[in-house]
């Protein structure tokens, strides 16, 4: 296992520095773009609609940034699920947020264009500059374009680099950091505050960077023995998680679908029932989600081995493991004590509506637990021996 860890901790450092790199992006595009949304959300009202427009992993990258945007501003998130022409009105006020790291992508540009035609405003984040989605809004009045040149799909990079970030993670997961970190600048805005330094965002970029170096630091020997017991097995994989979190278990099932695994999201429909084999991974920050305990209870009832993904040691996920003896199957994503605080707290929540406090924290853990899961997912490919070139043959 030797070998794998040294693969877990390359992936690692390789993604702590994709974060880093968003340091370098030019300030005046992230202030534009900081500061077109504000303008956009000053007036909280329910006429703010705020369109989603990605797919795949990409997508679940913005669906966190919608989140944060409806729990503070009030501003009513679609997305793809929900085509522009249903909700889109004259007497509203809309904003579509495009990404895709390609620009290629078929649906992501229909929709662009039917925000274009209906005279909305929309915003692009992409890693092509000539892509068709960055050609369609540069051309655009009402759109602006920030471009954050990060590995895609596409790419066709066969370099041991490549192999530690296989098929996209490098765009899809400074998406999430970069949205995450100038939502602190949208918020300065609106409260009135003036800055083309973008201070908040820099210093917001840098404090995830200090976070995710912890990753690296993991107990290597437990590492072992949660790699041995997740990957070699023919069960099924169910994934959950509520959410922030919940976006993070859909990409980390997503990747697991790319290693030829059998795999499943908790929540969707076509999910089946737990049975002896299966593994259930549960992705919560606290350890205390409703959810992902009743999950726990259901997979260990049926037989199911439990390989929980966390950062509260005394949690009830924890105690659960603890009865029944595999307290070792659990990997905990150290994030800093000050952070660490207010993901556990004494919170549960008891219904599928997330807590307020969950809700409204910092996405530390998320930002973390994506780290990790993408470099699990690095460490199961070497393990089962599959190239990236046959992961983007099973990519949707």
């Amino acid at each position: 296992m030797a070998g794998l860890i040294n693969t877990y901790k390359d992936a690692t450092a390789l993604q702590c520095s994709f974060i880093e790199k968003l340091e370098q992006l030019d300030l005046e595009s992230v202030n534009g773009f900081a500061e077109s949304l504000a303008s956009f959300l000053k007036e909280k009202d329910e006429k703010n609609f705020v369109y989603g427009l990605a797919a795949g992993r990409s997508a679940l990258s913005l669906y966190s940034f919608l989140q944060l945007l409806y729990n503070h501003f009030n501003a009513f998130p679609c997305t793809m699920e929900d085509p522009v022409q249903k909700h889109f009105r004259d007497t509203r006020k809309n904003l579509g947020i495009a990404v895709s790291g390609s620009g290629e992508t078929p649906a992501v540009n229909k929709y662009i264009e039917d925000i274009i035609n209906q005279g909305g405003d929309i915003r692009l984040i992409t890693a092509n500059r000539d892509g068709t989605a960055h050609r369609l809004v540069e051309d655009y009045e009402n759109g602006s374009v920030l471009v954050i040149k990060g590995k895609t799909k596409y790419d066709l990079d066969m370099t041991r680099t490549s192999k530690l970030s296989p098929m996209g993670t490098e765009f899809e997961l400074e998406v999430l950091a970069f949205l995450n970190a100038v939502f602190k600048e949208v918020q300065g805005r609106i409260a009135g505050e003036r800055s083309g330094s973008c201070e908040s965002y820099l210093s917001t970029i840098r404090d995830f960077s200090s976070q995710c170096s912890l990753i690296s630091r993991m107990d290597e020997e437990a590492l072992s023995k949660w790699f041995e017991r997740l990957f070699p097995r023919s069960g099924r994989y169910i994934i959950g998680g509520v959410g922030r979190s919940g976006l993070v278990a859909r990409a980390f099932e997503m990747r697991l679908s790319h290693l030829n695994k059998t795999s499943y999201w908790e929540r969707d429909f076509n999910t089946p029932s737990f049975q002896i084999g299966d593994v259930y991974v549960p992705i919560t920050g606290s350890g205390n989600t409703y959810e992902c305990i009743e999950g726990v209870k259901s997979a260990f009832k049926r037989g199911a081995d439990v390989l929980p993904i966390t950062t509260n040691p005394s949690s009830e996920l924890v105690e659960l493991l603890k009865e029944k003896g595999r307290e070792e199957d659990i990997a905990f994503i150290p994030v800093s004590e000050e952070y660490l605080e207010q993901i556990c707290g004494s919170r549960r929540t008891t219904s599928w509506l997330v807590s307020e406090y969950s809700m409204h924290r910092y996405p530390i853990f998320e930002i973390n637990a994506s780290i990790f899961t993408n470099s699990v997912v690095a460490v199961g490919a070497e393990y089962l021996g599959i190239e990236e070139a046959g992961m983007k043959r099973l990519h949707a």
